[in-house]
């Protein structure tokens, strides 16, 4: 067996460097700050988001952030300080609900909910966006927008200067970016998403991201529903409990209003980790006449990750890899395997594997993804170690995330010109994205200056 070796050093923002937003020095590539013509608005609907990171705190909109978990019409998590919404602009969402009676009927109901002397927590229910619900959310929105930042010793907790601070040099896609964040439940039903893709065409978004499938019982299985059994659908046939005539025809309705959306402004989505066909729902409403991205997982040696779709996707985007060991393909991390008796296997295809993650925001403190180790509380005014702060990532959601933030950058540098709709947006994305190699034409990644995905792992 071969010795053991210790693994390599990894960029942190290597994913940026690789898609041409950054060079390898950390500065931006072709492109300034004093360039940005307008900040892009992206809608994120996911869950919660931990407002308060410090790389965060910057990027979201606190005074339009929706949480529609907590109850059926929304509160504002961001205002929950003042007696009233207050007076904020809205879109108009009219045209979208054309034609869509349940759609109508919900947008009415929202709308009233923004009136201005409405309450921001709809009577006295709370906002659901503790840190509990937020590690997801967190992590997509710095993949996308955090700012580079720093943290006084004092606040930190971490041994320095008391009049000193700690640099947190983390940044997302655009720096520049301003997020509104959505927040769902785990098992939305479809009215709650239609609420979601409203409110997110209201606040004018020029971006919105979905980072998640939704269990649409007639559209989660597109492969199910094409079977016809006794004269009926094969996935309604296998659905554990039938679905009222009312959701039904809202989830009818839902899948309409994506795709009108989407002619407005780029609905971008993950599309899926289980090695879909086609991806899931509703990455897999992508196609050439609407607005909807489908987002694949692409590795840092620049092969698609092993659970990623590789069919009807819109773009490729980096992601944390995944080990694979099937009939089709093994792909083992041979670093872990020669700390075992069992070696690695001849057939392994370690050429394609890369341990490289992605490294995103995370909830500070004992939630998240990687949580504090303390078993006390964490202090009122700040933290204790500042490796809670971040976390590895992955997933076609992270590679979305990403894709997300590379379009509201080329948006806020007038690059995506204004106005433009998603078909448009799409349009430019593409312009944007080249195959990573030969021998997979169809496996595109977007570069900012229009090159070639530059891998990070050789």
């Amino acid at each position: 067996m071969k010795p053991y070796s210790i693994r390599r050093k990894q960029d942190a923002l290597w994913h940026l460097v690789a898609t041409g937003i950054l060079t390898s020095t950390h500065q931006p590539d072709d492109w300034s700050v004093d360039e940005i013509v307008k900040p892009a608005r992206v809608a994120m609907i996911d869950t919660s988001v931990a407002m308060d990171h410090p790389n965060l705190c910057g990027a979201i909109n606190r005074s339009r952030a929706f949480d529609l978990f907590s109850t059926r019409l929304g509160a504002f998590p961001g205002l929950s300080g003042q007696d009233s919404i207050g007076a904020q602009g809205w879109g108009d969402a009219q045209a979208l609900v054309a034609g869509l009676p349940g759609c109508k009927a919900l947008l009415q109901a929202l709308t009233a909910r923004l009136a201005p002397d409405q309450s921001p927590h709809h009577g006295t229910i709370q906002p659901a966006a503790s840190p509990v619900f937020s590690a997801h959310g967190t992590a997509i929105a710095g993949l996308i927008g955090a700012r580079p930042a720093r943290v006084a010793y004092a606040t930190s907790h971490i041994d320095g200067p008391p009049d000193g601070t700690l640099p947190l040099p983390y940044c997302g896609a655009d720096p520049t970016c301003e997020i509104v964040p959505i927040s769902t439940s785990f098992d939305p039903d479809p009215e709650q998403m239609i609420l979601a893709f409203l409110y997110a065409d209201l606040v004018e978004a020029d971006v919105i991201v979905l980072p998640r499938g939704i269990d649409d019982p007639f559209r989660s299985e597109p492969q199910l529903h094409a079977i016809d059994w006794l004269g009926q659908p094969l996935g309604e046939l296998v659905t554990p409990a039938s679905v009222p005539d009312r959701d039904r025809e809202l989830w009818s309705e839902l899948a309409e209003l994506i795709i009108k959306i989407s002619h407005r402004r780029p609905v971008i989505c993950a599309a899926g980790n289980a090695h879909e066909e086609y991806g899931i729902y509703p990455a897999n409403l992508a196609s050439d006449d609407n607005g909807v991205i489908s987002v694949g997982a692409l590795n840092a040696k620049g092969w698609p990750c092993s659970y990623s779709p590789e069919a009807g996707l819109t773009v490729w985007a980096p992601s944390s890899d995944a080990e694979q060991f099937d009939s089709g393909e093994v792909r083992l991390d041979p670093e872990r395997l020669k700390e075992t008796d069992l070696g690695v296997p001849d057939e392994n295809d370690n050429h394609k594997y890369s341990d490289f993650g992605v490294i995103a925001t995370d909830v500070p403190g004992r939630g998240g993804y990687s949580a504090s180790d303390f078993d006390t509380a964490e202090p009122v005014d700040g933290i204790r170690e500042y490796g809670s702060y971040f976390c590895d990532f992955g997933g076609t959601s992270a590679a979305c995330a990403i894709v997300a933030g590379f379009m509201a950058l080329g948006r806020g540098l007038g690059r995506i010109p204004a106005p433009a709709d998603g078909i448009a947006a799409k349009a430019w994305l593409l312009s944007q994205s080249r195959p990573v190699r030969a021998d997979l034409p169809n496996v595109i990644v977007p570069h900012l200056g229009g090159g070639v995905f530059q891998p990070a792992d050789p």
